[in-house]
């Protein structure tokens, strides 16, 4: 159980920090896609939006013609994108941001999570009334950041 917990917090940080900093624009190439064309694809019995166009970096080293991006974007608009390493690309802004930063906060919580069953395994411990204020702060942040990432992304739909 604990080594399920540390892992899954771990892994769970480490891809929603990742997610984060291109969320972010600190990790990536950035620029803008000019939205072409959306079509909503059927796989496995639901159905995905998928949005495509022409991505060009804001220092002008990279155009893509045939970008690409699973989200709903309204055709013809121009909308701020990331390019990630792996040649795929990310949404910017406030709610793409604060909602990977609530998934990396609740992948911080199940880490201390799994600290605090070792803590509590040892029989007569007392598990330290900060690690509990700790996972307290993080639960309570991890809701605020979703918050604020739904109404943004809300807003931004309109």
């Amino acid at each position: 159980m604990v080594v399920v917990l540390v892992a899954a917090g771990i892994g769970l940080t480490w891809f929603a920090g990742t997610h984060l900093a291109y969320a972010t624009g600190l990790a990536g190439t950035s620029g803008h896609l000019r939205v072409e064309s959306c079509v909503w694809e059927h796989v496995g019995g639901h159905r995905y939006p998928h949005c495509s166009g022409v991505f060009r970096s804001s220092d002008g080293t990279v155009v893509d013609p045939d970008a690409s991006i699973g989200k709903r974007l309204p055709v013809g608009g121009i909308v701020a994108l990331q390019r990630v390493a792996s040649g795929s690309y990310e949404q910017t802004g406030p709610a793409s941001s604060f909602g990977w930063l609530a998934i990396s906060l609740l992948g911080l919580m199940v880490l201390l999570l799994g600290i605090l069953v070792v803590y509590g395994k040892g029989g007569g411990r007392r598990v330290p009334r900060g690690l509990l204020v700790l996972l307290g702060a993080l639960g309570a942040l991890m809701l605020l950041s979703a918050l604020i990432g739904g109404v943004a992304g809300m807003t931004e739909a309109f």
